[in-house]
């Protein structure tokens, strides 16, 4: 197994499908999250050259990686401790990569929080991405969901099996693309909104009510929200839509 425990892609047809849904968006510059092989820069690095960056974390695979690629310019470095604005550069910016399953999540969410993002095309476990895709009333539908819903459109572009990478990972994969759309103006608003989104989902199984008061809400001040909501009492996490849980937070959290 790798040092960082990487899988590696090698499905040349599948990366070239991933390389080429960059072609929807517009952006200046490029970064490539964790490289590896270079199997997907191999479909990006001839296209985009000098407006690409790499991000690598492992020191190991760096010199294969130039050599590869004479003049890509590779920051060794943990995504999550880099500078953005350092490693996009100016203008707008696009996303890409095969994120860690460990840290997919905080990267996506650091991606999306990007001010000059203009698209991100990932890969995750395909349970995450099923998360992030999921509807309303689904058992996959929660925090992730909603967070990644809060700041981007997200689209499946496809699914892939583990067999396509080495080594052979126990999970399916999937890739999906990101377009900013981010639905609050405000951080405070934003902050109110993921602060009752981890309440809500807490205690999935109880009802919103009963879940918000085991997290130390005011249980009338949650129910009285719910009913100005025109939901019913009985209502869980699970079952309620972006723009109504932004409304919640107003209710809830905001000053009286």
């Amino acid at each position: 197994m790798p040092k960082y425990s990487q899988v590696f892609l090698n499905d040349k047809g599948i990366c070239a499908r991933i390389a080429a849904a960059l072609d929807a968006g517009t952006f200046d510059r490029l970064v490539e999250i964790g490289p590896g092989g270079g199997a997907l820069t191999s479909h990006l690095f001839p296209k985009y050259g000098a407006a690409m960056k790499a991000v690598e974390i492992d020191p190991d695979l760096l010199p294969d990686l130039r050599r590869k690629f004479p003049g890509l310019e590779i920051i060794n470095s943990d995504f999550l401790k880099t500078d953005l604005d350092a490693a996009a550069g100016p203008g707008r910016a696009a996303f890409i990569g095969n994120l860690p399953y460990e840290c997919a999540t905080p990267i996506l969410d650091k991606v999306l929080a990007f001010p000059r993002l203009t698209l991100a095309v990932f890969m995750f476990q395909k349970e995450v991405a099923r998360k992030i895709l999921a509807a309303p009333g689904g058992g996959d539908y929660g925090f992730l969901t909603l967070l990644t819903g809060a700041r981007a459109s997200s689209e499946l572009l496809m699914d892939i099996k583990a067999g396509s990478f080495r080594p052979v990972p126990a999970v399916d994969s999937s890739v999906v693309i990101f377009r900013p759309r981010p639905f609050f103006s405000d951080e405070a608003g934003e902050a109110r909104f993921r602060s009752l989104l981890k309440k809500a989902f807490a205690h999935r199984r109880k009802t919103l009510i009963n879940s918000l008061a085991l997290c130390g809400v005011e249980k009338a001040r949650a129910a009285a929200a719910v009913e100005k909501a025109g939901l019913k009492p009985s209502v869980r996490a699970q079952e309620i839509t972006l723009p109504i849980f932004a409304r919640l937070a107003e209710a809830v959290l905001g000053e009286r």
